[in-house]
């Protein structure tokens, strides 16, 4: 993290050397604190930790550095690649039926917290969560019951024009004034299978994509 903030790859925007800095500051001071950090961890503890292997670790670095730098649709893309990695479909490139299920809830309340943090609370997957159940949607098996719940929060973030998804390939609003929930966006596409890879399919598809956000 130190290379990544190191004020002398900005020297040329004053802005972002400014944030680097400041970002610079926060790393030396987690430093030092872990360089003196003495935990008081049971050998108890410690076996139990061991019996946790659905705890994932994810790397979030880039993401993080997206998301501070604005770069909203790129931090989507970013989202997208790691639930992938996460579900080990990253060369596929989307995700097989049952898929999202898998993926650690602690992995997404990594990506999320930082989606929540840089965008004062406009974007996430809890926002989206919260906003799934605000409307009354409602995960079923059925897939009328599924597809109201869908159309219905698809149009309030903006995803669904009328009675059309909005596809990866159609041109989308991406900054910090989108719908509130409106991001991240693109992982959508890989929860629907090759789908993904069939350009000019129009009008209904299934999402699921409250196997995500539900999750949190």
């Amino acid at each position: 993290l130190a290379k990544v903030w190191h004020p002398d790859r900005f020297c040329s925007d004053a802005t972002l050397q400014q944030k680097a800095q400041e970002k610079l500051k926060r790393i030396n001071a987690a430093y030092e604190f872990l360089k003196s950090y003495q935990p008081q961890v049971t050998q108890t503890k410690i076996e139990s930790n061991w019996e946790q292997p659905n705890e994932i670790l994810i790397n979030c670095e880039k993401l993080e550095e997206l998301l501070e730098l604005g770069k909203w649709k790129e931090s989507d893309h970013e989202t997208k690649r790691l639930l992938l990695e996460l579900a080990g479909r990253e060369q596929e490139g989307w995700l097989l039926s049952g898929d999202a299920k898998g993926i650690s809830s602690q992995a997404l309340l990594a990506i999320d917290r930082l989606w929540v943090e840089y965008s004062n609370g406009r974007f996430g997957f809890s926002v989206q969560s919260k906003i799934w159940q605000t409307l009354g949607c409602k995960s079923s098996d059925n897939i009328q019951t599924q597809t109201i719940s869908e159309n219905t929060f698809g149009k309030y973030v903006k995803w669904r024009v009328g009675s059309r998804w909005i596809s990866q390939w159609d041109s989308f609003n991406y900054d910090s004034q989108s719908p509130q929930g409106s991001l991240p966006r693109e992982y959508i596409f890989a929860l629907n299978g090759c789908w993904s890879f069939t350009q000019g399919s129009t009008g209904y598809f299934l999402l699921n994509f409250d196997e995500i956000i539900l999750k949190l």
